[in-house]
């Protein structure tokens, strides 16, 4: 009977090992949520990949660098924000972009490998998708699936598709804080 009830206990005990359920789990090019982008890059290379022109105008509570990656097998751009005036640069928000041109079949299959690793490592996340959904610009449509944590923050795969020719069509992995999102949404 001793053994059958440590053997229950050893069970129960390694299924809160088994999935994660903080944002900070997920990976973007070995960036997480929480990080500080300090421990990727200089002080001054942060500064000199900030955006200058995105959030013009508005309170700048946040900024974004937008770093140009030079293996681009998984992102082209990755999109990392953090609170303008933080001397840490604490990561709340990560953007992974892949460009797929006029083959939208390579977005929604690359998406389903990335929903499945999300699936993978985490578990109770409330999904909502958005399929064919028209863009709030009007240039075109995205196909998204979104995953909610408890607390709000939330990881999103989405495929974007441009009916404008000017644009090209792209994929985007986002990782994000709900402080940040909440921010971006007072601002738009």
């Amino acid at each position: 009977m001793r053994v059958f009830i440590a053997v229950l206990v050893l069970i129960f005990s390694l299924q809160s090992w088994t999935k994660a359920d903080d944002i900070s789990e997920f990976e973007i090019e070995g960036m997480s949520i929480g990080d500080s982008l300090l421990d990727y890059y200089s002080e001054d290379e942060i500064k000199e990949k900030t955006n200058k022109v995105l959030y013009a105008g508005s309170n700048k509570k946040f900024s974004a660098a937008n770093i140009y990656k030079i293996n681009k097998d998984l992102y082209a751009v990755l999109q990392v924000h953090y609170k303008t005036n933080d001397k840490k640069f604490t990561i709340y928000g990560i953007d992974g972009v892949f460009a797929y041109g006029k083959e939208p079949n390579y977005c929604n299959e690359k998406r389903l490998v990335i929903i499945s690793s999300i699936l993978n490592i985490f578990s109770n996340l409330r999904k909502e998708d958005d399929n064919d959904a028209e863009m709030a610009s009007g240039r075109g449509y995205m196909d998204r699936t979104q995953y909610f944590f408890k607390n709000e923050d939330f990881i999103e795969v989405v495929c974007y598709k441009y009916k404008v020719p000017d644009y090209t069509n792209h994929g985007r992995v986002g990782v994000v804080k709900k402080e940040l999102d909440e921010w971006i949404a007072s601002i738009e």
